[in-house]
């Protein structure tokens, strides 16, 4: 085991933050997590993706009026996500950030989501809230904040 000087010699320790993913749902702590993710962006010169998953209501699909309710409950969660993209892309902007946004429908596991997403778009950090809007919490950080700290492929900055 080598000391850390040697390490930073050999560029063992050369951490390079390139791609930022941002996961928002609205909530105060995911928009403060956006504030966390602009700042290092633009200080790294890192690009972020921000992105919403929406959940599976658990409508069955195929039998008419059914169908039509999960479809709007869809269009109606890209718009609010929209709402959410242009807060950050706001705060993008004013610090010269790069930013993309994608909603991805339809997710039986939001987490599972966030921690594939990371490794198709090989991402260096995620950076997100500790509790979202919705649901039940587990005890000190929520249940998706959890699963992507315990999963994920890369560092996850978890924002109170």
């Amino acid at each position: 085991m080598g000391d850390l000087a040697s390490e930073q010699r050999t560029g063992e320790y050369d951490i390079q933050i390139k791609k930022i993913l941002l996961p928002i749902d609205g909530s105060s702590a995911s928009l403060k997590a956006a504030r966390y993710a602009v700042k290092i962006a633009r200080q790294e010169k890192a690009e972020i993706i921000c992105i919403h998953a929406i959940a599976n209501p658990h409508y069955p699909t195929g039998f008419g009026r059914l169908s039509t309710i999960a479809q709007t409950f869809y269009i109606e969660g890209k718009k609010v996500a929209e709402k959410w993209f242009l807060n950050v892309k706001t705060i993008a902007a004013k610090e010269g950030v790069k930013l993309k946004t994608d909603v991805i429908i339809d997710v039986t596991s939001v987490a599972e989501t966030i921690i594939q997403y990371a490794i198709k778009e090989k991402v260096d950090l995620i950076i997100m809230g500790t509790r979202g809007r919705t649901g039940l919490k587990t005890f000190l950080v929520g249940s998706i904040a959890n699963g992507v700290v315990l999963y994920a492929h890369c560092s996850v900055l978890v924002v109170r």
